[in-house]
C-alpha cells in the first residue's frame, strides 16, 4: 500500500465541453484552451510532489480514457458526490491518504497539497481546501474517512457545498482542518483578476496559461482595463 495518492479530477478539452462560464467573453476554442494550458501547467507542478499522482476523467460514456504519460481513471457516477467517493474510495483501497483536486486553480502552491497529506497523516481525518465561491478546491481524507454520507445529499456547484460538508463532517465524527482560502478561474471575473496578477507578477508558475492571456491580450492592469476585451482566437 501507498502513502499518498492524487486524483486530479479534469476533462478532456473539448470546445463547447470545457469553461462553459468563460464562452461569450472567450470563444469555445478560447476556453477549451485555456483548460487545457491550465490542466498542464497544473501537472507540472504536481508531478514534481512526493504522492503518487492520477488523473480522474469526466467523459461521456461512449468515450475512452485518454492515454497520456500519467496514469488515468475514468469518474463513475451521475453527480459529483458519488463520483468523488468512487474514485476516493477505489484510491483508498491503495493508499492511506488520498485527496481529489480540481484542474480549475492552476496557480495552487506544491507546498499547500503537500501540507494537506501531512495534515492528513498527523491524524486530521478531513483537510479541506476552501473556495472563494463557497464551495472547496481540495479534498484530502484519511482512507477510513472515506465513507458514502460524506459526500451524499450535497447541494454541489452552489455556495453551500464547503458548509453542508462541515456539517457532514461533525456528523460523522470527522475531525477536519482546513486549508487557506483560494479562489478556482471559473468565471469572467475570476479570469480578469488572474491576469491582472500575471500582468503584475509575472506567469506565477503557469507558463502556458501566461502565453496564451498574453496572445489574447489580457495582461493589462486591471486599474488600466478593469474589464478588458478578449479578442483573436487561440493558437
Amino acid at each position: 500500500m501507498s502513502a499518498r495518492r492524487l486524483l486530479l479530477f479534469t476533462k478532456p478539452a473539448r470546445e463547447g465541453r470545457v469553461k462553459t462560464r468563460l464562452i461569450g467573453d472567450l470563444t469555445p476554442a478560447q476556453a477549451a484552451a485555456l483548460h487545457a494550458a491550465f490542466l498542464d501547467d497544473l501537472l507540472d507542478r504536481l508531478r514534481e510532489g512526493d504522492f503518487e499522482l492520477r488523473l480522474a476523467w469526466a467523459l461521456d460514456s461512449e468515450e475512452a480514457v485518454p492515454s497520456g504519460p500519467l496514469p488515468g481513471v475514468r469518474q463513475e457516477g451521475d453527480d459529483l458526490g458519488t463520483r468523488l467517493y468512487r474514485t476516493l474510495s477505489d484510491a483508498a483501497a491503495e493508499a492511506r491518504a488520498v485527496m481529489a483536486l480540481g484542474s480549475d486553480h492552476p496557480t495552487l502552491p506544491l507546498e499547500i497539497v503537500h501540507r494537506a497529506f501531512e495534515t492528513v497523516e498527523r491524524g486530521a481525518d478531513v483537510v479541506l481546501g476552501p473556495a472563494e465561491d463557497g464551495g472547496y478546491y481540495l479534498i484530502a481524507l484519511d482512507r477510513e474517512a472515506v465513507v458514502p454520507r460524506l459526500f451524499e445529499r450535497i447541494a454541489w456547484s452552489t455556495d453551500q457545498v464547503l458548509a453542508a460538508t462541515l456539517d457532514r463532517c461533525r456528523e460523522l465524527g470527522l475531525a477536519v482542518e482546513l486549508l487557506p482560502e483560494a479562489s478556482d478561474v471559473d468565471t469572467p471575473e475570476d479570469l480578469r483578476r488572474l491576469a491582472a496578477r500575471m500582468a503584475e507578477e509575472g506567469d506565477l508558475g503557469c507558463p502556458r496559461t501566461h502565453a496564451l492571456l498574453a496572445s489574447l491580450g489580457l495582461l493589462q492592469s486591471k486599474i488600466q482595463n478593469p474589464k478588458p476585451k478578449i479578442e483573436g482566437t487561440a493558437a
